[in-house]
Order: C-alpha cells, then sequence, then structure tokens
C-alpha cells in the first residue's frame, strides 16, 4: 500500500465534510443523519436539546424559500484555479423521489461569477428550475426556457451552488461524533419579530483525525470524491485506493495533520425561539493540504467553501413546476459548455 495513496484518500474524505455543508432541508424520501443531532462532549443540555428539536422540525419540512443565498467556492488544486462566487434566492420544494436533488427548485441569481482555467461565465440574471434531473435554465427573464437532463457532476454543481447535497449528502453528518466538535452558543438575534438562538459548532481537526470512528463515517463519501481532485479511475487503482481500510486510514492521520495548517470547518445555525424552526444558517469550510514534505514535488492543494442565508416560509404552499415553453438545447449546467459538464448518464 503507497502511503501517497493513502494521503490522497484521507484529503478526499476531507473535501467530503464540503458536501455535507449546506442547508439544513431534506431530500427525497431520506431523512438526514443530521436530524439525530449528537451532543458535543462538552455542550450543555439545554443547547443541544434545541438543536436537537431544530434539526428533526426542519426534517419534517416540504416547503421552504432562501430569499438572501450568498455562496463562494474556491478550488486550487494542481495549480489550476476555479472560483465560484453567487448571490440570489430561491424556493424549495419536497419531491417525493430521490431523484435529482430530491426537492424541486426554482432559483434567481442576482449576482455571480464562475472562473475556471476553462471559461469565465456570468451568473448574474439567470432563473434556474431543477425538477428531477431535468434543469431549466432563463437568461431573460423567463420569456425562453432551455431544457437539459442533469448527469451526476451538473447535479453535484447546482447542489454545491444552492447549498443543497441531495439524497447522497443527506447521509452524512460530520458532526456525528461528540469528541470531534465544540459548540458555542452567541448572543441572540432577531429575525421577522422572533428571537433566535445562535449556536456555532466547530470541528476539532485532530479529534477528527484521531477518530477511527469519523474516519470509517467519511470513508464511503471520501472514495467517490476523488474527482474532485482531478484524478481517474486508472490514478485512482495506480495509488490502491481501493484497497485502503479505516485502520490504514488511522495509520497515517497523525502524519497528515501537520499539513492541515489552515483547513477548519464550522456551521453557524440561529434557532427560533418560539417556534423552533432554523432560520440561518452559515457554513465555513476551508481545506488546505500543504504535502510538501512528504512530496518536495507535490503541489499545495486549497478548497474553500462559505454559504450564508436566511430560511423562511417554512412549510408555505408553493409549486414548482415546468417551463411548458421549453425547448433542448445546451443551458447553463449541462455537458454542452455549461458551467460543470454533467450532461446526461
Amino acid at each position: 500500500m503507497k502511503k501517497w495513496g493513502l494521503l490522497v484518500m484521507l484529503a478526499a474524505m476531507l473535501a467530503a465534510p464540503m458536501l455535507a455543508c449546506g442547508f439544513p432541508l431534506p431530500a427525497g424520501t431520506q431523512t438526514m443523519d443530521v436530524s439525530k443531532a449528537i451532543c458535543a462532549a462538552t455542550e450543555t443540555a439545554d443547547t443541544c436539546q434545541a438543536r436537537q428539536d431544530a434539526y428533526q422540525l426542519m426534517d419534517s419540512l416540504q416547503s421552504a424559500v432562501i430569499p438572501d443565498l450568498e455562496m463562494s467556492l474556491y478550488i486550487d488544486t494542481e495549480g489550476e484555479v476555479t472560483e465560484v462566487t453567487l448571490k440570489g434566492s430561491y424556493e424549495y420544494v419536497l419531491a417525493d423521489s430521490d431523484e435529482g436533488l430530491g426537492a424541486n427548485i426554482h432559483a434567481m441569481f442576482t449576482e455571480g461569477e464562475l472562473v475556471s482555467p476553462q471559461m469565465t461565465e456570468s451568473l448574474a440574471g439567470w432563473e434556474v428550475v431543477v425538477i428531477g434531473s431535468k434543469g431549466y435554465t432563463s437568461k431573460d427573464g423567463g420569456a425562453t426556457w432551455v431544457v437539459e437532463d442533469l448527469g451526476g457532476d451538473a447535479l453535484l454543481g447546482v447542489g454545491v451552488m444552492l447549498g443543497l447535497g441531495g439524497a447522497e449528502a443527506s447521509g452524512f453528518d460530520i458532526f456525528s461524533d461528540p469528541g470531534i466538535f465544540t459548540v458555542t452558543v452567541g448572543a441572540d438575534q432577531e429575525y421577522e419579530g422572533q428571537p433566535l438562538q445562535v449556536q456555532t459548532l466547530a470541528v476539532d481537526l485532530g479529534g477528527m483525525l484521531g477518530s477511527v470512528d469519523a474516519l470509517m463515517g467519511m470513508m464511503d463519501s471520501g472514495s467517490s470524491l476523488t474527482g474532485m481532485l482531478g484524478m481517474g479511475e486508472e490514478e485512482t487503482a495506480d495509488l490502491g485506493l481501493d484497497e485502503i481500510t479505516p485502520e490504514d486510514l488511522a495509520m497515517v492521520s497523525a502524519m497528515l495533520l501537520p499539513m492541515l495548517q489552515g483547513t477548519e470547518f464550522s456551521t453557524t445555525i440561529h434557532i427560533g425561539k418560539n417556534d423552533g424552526y432554523i432560520y440561518y444558517i452559515a457554513d465555513n469550510y476551508v481545506l488546505a493540504l500543504d504535502s510538501s514534505a512528504f512530496d518536495p514535488e507535490a503541489q499545495p492543494m486549497a478548497m474553500r467553501y462559505t454559504l450564508a442565508g436566511h430560511i423562511t416560509q417554512h412549510n408555505a404552499a408553493l409549486t414548482i413546476t415546468e417551463p411548458t415553453s421549453a425547448t433542448e438545447g445546451a443551458g447553463l449546467f449541462g455537458d454542452s459548455g455549461g458551467l460543470f459538464g454533467g450532461g446526461g448518464e
């Protein structure tokens, strides 16, 4: 087993929490693991109970509105940089299937840009509807629409932009081990006339890397994310990633910690003191990996993801339908020059 392969797998596993970031909204028929809300080892019972009750309520939502979405993503791998910034809003209606994102989405992007080595694309002014694995996009205020099939890469990209992991990410909770995170209570806030309790959950990176249970929970997610590091099936096979066990990962995790200076994961939530719903979320995910001490030829890798926005109109009577005038073509997300190149599968 090559130690470099183990380090690559650990890096991919550390990318997995980014997909678990996002708004605590259910997807399709899946129950969010986070709705079981584990208490931190040093947390008081009352804050833990408030969070447990809030996630249980959010897990039963049928609809919601995100009126002030803000998202930024920065990825630097092998010296190639991709950066996405976005502001907008969207309506969310739970679907009765896990297909696609497990929910129907109607979004409006007011500001935003994607810059990559391949393209620079403005996101401002786009209107987006996602129903199942179909993506509908319009750049002229809904006068004309283009529809395309969204494959795995495209759905992943849409989910990251909107803070929606879909059914796959609903089964992953980074705050699932009491010993690897802390909870800090901030000053109360107010939103729409309701007082809100503020909680910030922060991961102890050393504790996470030292927990076999946490590593096992991340292993399945990480093994499917090596593509985020620019690796194909042949490269992962050459590194022996298909043979790695949790015991192998635990063996080298202590080696990885000094290479992760600047890495941090935290989530801030605002819980309504009157009705118990979550009204605001802010995620901060930073992955910095410098393995040059282990491999002098290796280039540093960096990923930064921030997401913030209010959650309103819990269980409002919302309806999202397919645009009737849509024609097939190359829209914002698909395989014909779209942002994420997923296309149909």
